[in-house]
């Protein structure tokens, strides 16, 4: 039943997509991070950590030989071309972790990719429904600043790095507006539950 009951949750920064997720995972929903995963890859004797290392130097390790997301993320950062290279690099490892997580995810009504490039990468495919977690740019902003303790030029530029929603929402089944309360998110998820997968 898993194979058929796949979501994808992705959302810029600062939309609440894993307060989505986790709400999803009180469903009983089998939750698997993007981020994390990206995270994991690239840790040492990982996959694609001896590729990362010959596409951009070695000046971006840690004295213990790990390499340092801030200093790699320096390099790429408004470099399209970098960026690209990085997540060609990247995005296949993610992917290869994800069908692997699947895999173990049978007995669970549905499973849930939360992944801010779920579109990009292509990782939208293996869903049987697209979930785009939305918010103003106010509502945003005001999330990434308290989460990461930035300035609001900061954030603002985090916020822009990033394809908006206009380039997101032709792939979506369900739009999910996170600009108000708890309960709010709560009947839109459940709402969104029973007309797409119907399985709660």
């Amino acid at each position: 039943m898993i194979q058929n009951n796949i979501i994808g949750a992705t959302g810029i920064t600062g939309s609440g997509t894993s307060t989505v997720s986790a709400i999803l995972a009180e469903l009983g929903g089998f939750i698997i991070y993007a981020d994390k995963l990206s995270h994991e890859v690239i840790l040492k004797g990982q996959p694609a950590y001896e590729k990362i290392l010959s596409a951009f130097g070695e000046d971006i390790l840690f004295t213990n030989g790990e390499i340092n997301r801030k200093a790699l993320g320096t390099k790429v950062f408004g470099n399209s071309e970098k960026l690209a290279a990085l997540e060609s690099i990247i995005h296949p490892e993610v992917i290869a972790k994800t069908h692997e997580l699947l895999a173990q995810a049978q007995g669970f009504p549905f499973a849930v990719i939360d992944a801010p490039l779920l579109i990009e990468s292509g990782m939208y495919k293996m869903c049987k429904s697209v979930w785009l977690v939305t918010a103003t740019d106010k509502n945003r902003l005001a999330r990434i600043m308290s989460r990461d303790g930035i300035d609001t030029e900061t954030a603002t530029r985090r916020l822009k790095s990033r394809a908006g929603d206009d380039v997101l929402r032709p792939y979506a089944d369900v739009i999910i507006e996170n600009n108000s309360d708890i309960a709010s998110l709560r009947e839109q998820i459940y709402a969104g539950i029973e007309r797409n997968l119907n399985t709660i």
